[in-house]
């Protein structure tokens, strides 16, 4: 008798050994991943004080980014000819800062963010799997929450911000 499940599964949870060794790959020989990226992204705030940021690196070390912030009037893009400039260097470099081992044993924040949060999301991929983590991205926000992100995740975060900063010419791009 067959039995009819109530469940779908939506996609296999990431195999944290498998995305580090797929990273590892991807440093040494980014022809044989090209689909690895590290992604960092952070928007929230209320109205007339919005951030809305984007960092990505592919394996090619061709980045994308921009930056809104209301609070501060900042709004930056990249220029699109830095946008498609690649440099796998540049991704080896970021992914190796990034201490993608130390991240994915960190313990995830539990719980929700408070409303008009500043909320981040880093993405790291071998280009098969991707690791999500989440974090309040604004620091001032994050101690008054009570909920600072892991030395791992703040540490790999910081690492992204400052590649972003240096992308868009900028001194600091963090809300």
């Amino acid at each position: 008798m067959p039995t009819d499940s109530k469940s779908i599964p939506i996609g296999t949870p990431p195999v944290p050994d498998r995305v580090v060794r797929g990273l590892q790959a991807a440093i040494a020989d980014p022809g044989s991943r090209p689909q690895a990226y590290i992604r960092l992204r952070a928007s929230g705030g209320v109205r007339g004080e919005a951030y809305d940021f984007e960092f990505r690196i592919d394996a090619a070390g061709r980045t994308h980014t921009h930056l809104l912030d209301e609070l501060k009037g900042r709004r930056q893009s990249a220029p699109v000819a830095a946008d498609m400039a690649a440099d796998p260097k540049r991704f080896a470099t970021l992914a190796r800062a990034l201490d993608i081992e130390a991240l994915m044993r960190a313990e995830a924040p539990s719980g929700g963010f408070p409303p008009d949060s500043v909320v981040g999301r880093l993405e790291v991929s071998d280009g098969e799997q991707t690791a999500t983590f989440l974090f309040l991205a604004d620091e001032q926000q994050a101690e008054r929450a009570r909920r600072r992100a892991p030395d791992s995740l703040h540490k790999a975060v910081d690492a992204v911000f400052r590649a972003a900063a240096a992308t868009l010419g900028a001194d600091d791009v963090r809300p």
